[in-house]
């Protein structure tokens, strides 16, 4: 039987595959590889550029890489970074200008409006991270870099914990442990024009020799090259006129000359003979310059095009800034994102974690190729541009693989991936991704490869090759007892070749099993999996955290005891079913996620679509209120609405497949504007009613006050779809009639005015000073509500900077 290998390969992905993997977004997901993927995540998003290492090193210090046993405790939310409610609750506020930056570049990127997260989400790695940098943010002291040694960084993890700095030294030195084993050719362009002061000449120096000190310069490793710049340009050396450290080192020394700043002429340079291979450049070697200047060229536009030549040639470029740098003109030669490849060489106090930095940048900066590949290398980073119909195709000989492929993440493996399959040796596997990707769509590939050992390599030598070709036909012979026959339909099933369905095990989550509340089910081939269903009868594939096993007896991951709270006492609280959890599939069926709670009626119950349920508190001063499907102030007059689906005409129905997939889930009611319209992840849509006294607006993306104009440019929050891979252990959407900011720690008592009037709101006008105490100051949120917040030690409310300032400052 002969069968177009593109449709073998179509078929393998199913099982190869299965759904994408992201163990950030995992609650309880623990290690160092989670780690180090949170702080990539982080550090590409620009939330936090300079951190210089403090996330990675904190995480190993509080709760080691989330290993410790009381890292996820029942009612401790602050995840691998153990941040805590005090810490998390500073963050909430976005408006505050040490942040606000970081909340847009969190919102950008993660599609999370950090104001509505609470603090039991935290038990996702990636949330705890984000909590970490921005509780950061807000202790860092104002225009002070980021401390880069490990004595700083201990004052200031001592500050925020309570610990003994001395203690965050001794733990959180990690960059012992890192190493770097990939072929690079690494060029430094040295600034020696006459804006760059002796002593920032200086600190370039020993900056460089630092970078070629820490590498394992060899023929088959690292090797560098050196150009200077001022009017003209020279190379200092080659990547041919050495062979040992101790000789780069040397040949590195140099003088300053001054003159005029021609950067342009010297990327070009580079471009143009460094990387050639007169000059030594290796044709398997990554490309890595390292652009050392104050960023004030001569001609600025010059300098932008001659450095988008060289990163066109597949080259990482770094620029280093020193003394009174320019950051736009650095961030027009930097590679991206420029938030990491952007540095600023403030004092030598700073070298070794900018050092550390740029060390892991370079060493997992992915190599592009076109045609094909092959190494004997492992954890190697690839990438490449997919023309339409082709296909990669992977084989190995010695050894198995485990192919990573990315779309989005720069650095996929087995923490963070969208397509990842098995390679065998002598078996040649295709991933055909091509079917679901635009052509010209850009994947990154990261192989982990293991060489066979024992008798099983001898006479045989490990090595392994990626291809980018056009799929070929492929013959599947079927043998029974060594004798050949005709293939059936159940020969290709049963080998894991190809499946009618996504998956090739029949889907557990009927209609008997849901009624009984069997959500969770093995994973016929992996015990580290399981199948997970809705309450619609769709399966997804779900990975336990780190090496935990799924148990069949408790339904859960390994180390998760059975019936443990989400929340603690100021959390949310799983409902049991057997204690009258509304939260039926016939309810998901109507749209129905909100219902009351009797014991309390200033808190609700809230489902998810898998039949899950919480506890959830209303903001101050409200109750809920069934009638109003929201929470609401007591006295207020509501109307009864229906809770039933709305069958609107196809034609009305804005609830689109591609509406839904592009996160959009809310709608204006055009025949009343005190409603609007929700859908559902199955294009299902109802009218709900907002708050009492408010409209809907879609610039808002919320129900807001009549009369009240929002910023302008507010985009409306890309919503998604249930995470396919993770059961889901905390609420991920509220009421949309709720306030965005946190509760308040002091409500303002009605001997003081408040001030959130509607013309202050139409005004922007959201902060106000507090009216007996300087160290407090007043939140307005978009609904009117005033709250107290008190400033940070040592700081007073200032209603002309518009936020705390230190004691004392003008």
């Amino acid at each position: 039987m002969t069968l177009p290998l593109a449709f073998l390969a179509a078929c393998m992905i199913a099982l190869c595959q299965g759904q994408g993997h992201d163990l950030t977004l995992e609650a309880g997901a623990r290690g160092p590889e989670v780690v180090k993927a949170v702080v990539e995540k982080i550090r590409s998003s620009c939330v936090f550029p300079e951190n210089r290492q403090f996330l990675r090193r904190v995480a190993h210090v509080v709760s080691n890489d989330g290993t410790d046993t009381d890292t996820y405790g029942p009612h401790f939310h602050g995840g691998i970074w153990k941040v805590t409610e005090a810490m998390f609750n500073a963050t909430q506020d976005c408006y505050n200008e040490d942040i606000r930056l970081a909340c847009s570049n969190i919102s950008a990127s993660f599609n999370i409006e950090w104001p509505s997260v609470a603090w039991s989400e935290l038990r996702k790695p990636l949330y705890s991270g984000l909590a970490l940098a921005l509780a950061t943010l807000l202790n860092v002291e104002n225009d002070t870099p980021m401390p880069g040694s490990l004595t700083g960084q201990g004052e200031l993890w001592a500050r925020m914990y309570g610990g003994n700095r001395s203690e965050f030294a001794s733990d959180a030195n990690l960059e012992a442990n890192f190493e770097c084993n990939v072929k690079m050719d690494l060029a430094f362009i040295l600034d020696n024009s006459g804006t760059i002061s002796n002593n920032d000449f200086g600190v370039m120096l020993k900056f460089a020799a630092d970078v070629i000190d820490a590498m394992d310069i060899s023929a088959d490793q690292v090797l560098v090259a050196s150009i200077k710049y001022s009017t003209t340009t020279k190379i200092q050396f080659d990547f041919n006129d050495y062979t040992t450290k101790a000789e780069a080192l040397e040949l590195m020394n140099t003088t300053k000359e001054g003159g005029a700043t021609r950067t342009d002429l010297a990327l070009i340079q580079a471009a143009n003979v460094l990387y050639g291979t007169d000059a030594g450049a290796r044709d398997d070697a990554k490309k890595v310059a390292i652009l050392i200047t104050d960023g004030q060229s001569d001609n600025v536009n010059l300098t932008r095009d001659a450095g988008k030549r060289l990163k066109d040639l597949g080259t990482s470029v770094f620029a280093i800034g020193v003394g009174r740098y320019s950051r736009d003109e650095l961030n027009a030669v930097a590679s991206d994102p420029t938030c990491s490849h952007v540095l600023t060489l403030t004092s030598f106090t700073h070298i070794q974690s900018i050092l550390t930095g740029i060390q892991k940048s370079v060493c997992e900066t992915s190599k592009i190729f076109e045609g094909n590949t092959t190494s004997n290398s492992t954890g190697q980073l690839s990438e490449t541009t997919l023309p339409d119909k082709h296909v990669i195709e992977s084989e190995v000989s010695c050894g198995v693989l485990d192919v990573y492929v990315s779309v989005t993440n720069t650095k996929p493996g087995p923490v963070v991936y969208d397509y990842k399959y098995h390679v065998n040796p002598g078996t040649p596997t295709v991933l055909n991704v091509t079917k679901r990707l635009a052509a010209g769509t850009k994947v990154y590939i990261n192989v982990v490869g293991t060489p066979l050992t024992g008798a099983a390599a001898t006479n045989c030598s490990y090595s392994w090759s990626l291809s980018v070709t056009r799929p070929k036909d492929v013959k599947v012979i079927c043998k029974e007892n060594g004798v050949k026959r005709t293939c059936t339909n159940r020969d290709v099933d049963k080998a894991g070749l190809c499946s009618k369905d996504e998956f090739p095990f029949e889907n557990p989550c009927t209609r008997k099993n849901l009624k009984r509340g069997l959500v969770r089910h093995p994973h016929p081939f992996d015990s580290t999996k399981f199948l997970l269903c809705d309450l619609v009868g769709k399966m997804y594939v779900a990975s336990c955290p780190g090496d935990d096993i799924f148990n069949k007896d408790t339904s859960k991951c390994g180390f998760t005891s059975p019936g443990s709270p989400v929340g603690g006492e100021n959390g949310n609280y799983s409902l049991a079913n057997n204690n009258g959890n509304p939260c039926s599939p016939e309810a998901i069926a109507k749209g129905q996620f909100y219902f009351t709670y009797s014991p309390d009626k200033t808190k609700f119950i809230q489902c998810n679509e898998w039949g899950e349920s919480w506890v959830m508190p209303c903001a101050p001063g409200t109750v809920w209120s069934q009638d109003a499907y929201t929470c609401i102030h007591k006295g207020d007059n509501v109307q009864v609405v229906s809770r039933t689906v709305v069958s609107l005409p196809v034609g009305d129905n804005p609830c689109t497949p591609e509406a839904r997939a592009k996160g959009q889930f809310y709608f204006p009611y055009s025949s009343d504007e005190t409603k609007f319209i929700q859908c559902n992840e199955w294009g299902q849509s109802w009218v709900m009613p907002c708050a009492p006294r408010t409209v809907w607006s879609q610039d808002a993306y919320t129900c807001i006050r009549k009369g009240y104009n929002p910023r302008p440019n507010l985009e409306p929050p890309v919503t998604s779809a249930p995470a396919s891979t993770t059961p889901i252990t905390t609420p991920t959407t509220t009421p949309i009639t709720t306030p965005i900011t946190t509760p308040i720690t002091e409500p303002t008592t009605t001997s003081s005015p408040n001030p959130c009037t509607d013309e202050a709101l139409a005004n922007e006008q959201f902060y106000f000073p507090h009216e007996s105490d300087e160290t407090k100051y007043i939140q307005c949120d978009k609904q009117g509500s005033a709250v107290v917040k008190q400033c940070k030690s040592g700081t007073t409310w200032s209603q002309d900077h518009y936020r705390c300032i230190k004691e004392g400052a003008e």
